[in-house]
């Protein structure tokens, strides 16, 4: 994600991510896909906020604005997978990356 990794695939996480829009409002929908491309593009890194899981050395915490975040996975270097996605203050793990900083 931030060594600028491009043409990265989502491999999991697609039916949570499915879940999760059923509920969302078309703005936020189309805020968290801008962020999912930068994802998949390599350029997350200079457009959004990206803190470490202190948890997981293999997943960040994306903030695609101030009340939501995602929360991605990196198993292999060619993929990523979406573990959350939701508010910033259910997020697991986002209150230990807050206090690394």
């Amino acid at each position: 994600m931030l060594n600028g990794d491009t043409n990265l695939k989502l491999d999991s996480g697609l039916q949570q991510l499915e879940e999760w829009a059923d509920n969302a409002r078309q703005a936020q929908k189309n805020q968290v896909y801008k962020a999912l491309f930068a994802i998949t593009d390599g350029t997350v890194g200079r457009n959004y906020g990206v803190l470490a899981d202190k948890e997981d050395p293999n997943a960040h915490f994306v903030l695609v604005r101030e009340d939501l975040v995602i929360k991605v996975n990196y198993p292999d270097r060619g993929s990523f997978g979406i573990s959350y996605i939701g508010p910033l203050e259910g997020a697991p793990g986002i209150s230990l990356a807050f206090q690394a900083l």
